[in-house]
């Protein structure tokens, strides 16, 4: 499918793989997936880069409101409602990301999404790694590292699934990840543990976005439950969200991702969740 789409990707050998960063254990794999445009960015910053833009373009942002209700008048919706304030407007985009689900509710739709938390870890700086490497993902436990201010970060899935709104460090998880970051990178057992953090991921029954309308009431669009892709997906998912909002043909068909998907049987698999 890659190299249909005219991604530049490649399958490695283990030895290939071994090439990219020599002090990787690669003793059982049979081999690897490697494209040399990816790369990882500071979910703040970018989030700051939007922000400059939307204002440059005349987006007007209201930081640090919290939406208290969403007004529907005869079948549409009407304002949006933040305090003491109101908001007219024709549509409303739920991109609320891990609270969606209580967004929707505002306005009578019913979004199944699940916070799910998820913790990462960050080392001191030590010797051992080159400066830059690719980051890696472990797919068969889910494990991943890569570079972070100066030392590693790592993380990889809980054994259970905790529902709820928790953004405490869950350092309960932080043996499994060290024993299988052990085991991948012997070297890391020079590292120290600096730092830990917990956010949440934004879980849909199958693991796949919600985008577009919802059908009532008219107007509520939905672009949330990205299961921990929101960043990557971010720049085509808002420029979908904005043809579907002008009127505009959809570049790409969003049929798949419907919120009714769940009720007609018809919810996309997902082979992996990291």
């Amino acid at each position: 499918m890659w190299n249909r789409l005219g991604v530049p990707a490649r399958r490695l050998s283990a030895d290939e793989t071994r090439e990219l960063l020599p002090q990787l254990n690669v003793s059982d794999v049979r081999f690897a997936s490697f494209c040399q445009r990816d790369g990882y960015a500071d979910p703040s910053s970018l989030l700051r880069g939007y922000l400059t833009c939307a204002r440059a373009a005349g987006a007007r942002v209201v930081e640090g409101a919290r939406v208290d209700g969403i007004d529907v008048e005869n079948g549409s919706v009407k304002r949006v409602r933040l305090g003491d304030q109101a908001v007219i407007c024709e549509h409303v985009v739920d991109a609320a990301g891990a609270w969606a689900g209580e967004v929707a509710a505002l306005a009578g739709v019913a979004i199944p999404i699940t916070p799910h938390r998820r913790t990462i870890f960050v080392t001191e700086a030590f010797d051992g790694l080159p400066e830059r490497f690719p980051m890696v993902i472990d797919f068969a436990t889910g494990f991943y590292f890569h570079r972070e201010s100066g030392g590693v970060l790592m993380g990889m899935p809980p054994v259970e699934e905790v529902d709820g709104f928790r953004e405490d460090v869950d350092w309960d998880v932080l043996p499994r990840v060290v024993e299988r970051a052990l085991y991948r990178v012997p070297v890391l057992e020079r590292a120290r543990i600096k730092t830990g953090w917990a956010g949440l991921y934004e879980d849909t029954p199958d693991a796949h976005p919600i985008v577009g309308p919802v059908g009532e009431p008219r107007g509520f669009l939905a672009a949330c439950g990205f299961s921990g892709h929101g960043v990557m997906h971010a720049p085509a998912i808002g420029s979908l969200v904005s043809e579907v909002v002008t009127g505009a043909r959809p570049s790409v068909e969003l049929a798949l991702l419907a919120l009714d998907r769940f009720g007609k049987g018809t919810a996309v698999r997902e082979h992996n969740v990291i």
